[in-house]
């Protein structure tokens, strides 16, 4: 019985394994950035339809309260348009007193 000496061979790599798996990591590295840079995007357009539908939510309500106007009697009517125009325009009415806070707050 015979025992062969094996002698250890290194396995030498072709140079296009090394270019392969360099051009592997550059685009793994470049997806990983990529998709990141659209998460942010994704974070931002959200934020933007949140607000959006906010608006839209504050629009619905300010409607409903003009189709709820549009059935008032003229003596709600009057009502109304009077204290919208001293809530909203800062008008008063002959003969009111107006106080300025000259404090600023």
């Amino acid at each position: 019985m015979g025992l062969k000496v094996m002698k250890d061979k290194k396995k030498k790599h072709p140079v296009w394994y090394i270019v392969l798996g360099v051009a592997l990591f550059v685009f793994l590295i470049g997806a990983v950035i990529k998709i990141a840079t659209i998460n942010v995007q994704i974070s931002e357009k959200q934020a933007e339809l949140d607000a959006i539908n906010a608006q839209i939510r504050i629009q619905e309500i300010k409607n409903s309260e003009l189709e709820h106007v549009l059935n008032y009697s003229d003596e709600e009517y009057l009502d109304y348009v009077i204290s919208k125009a001293h809530s909203e325009l800062d008008y008063v009415r002959q003969g009111e007193r107006v106080f300025v806070n000259s404090a600023g707050n």
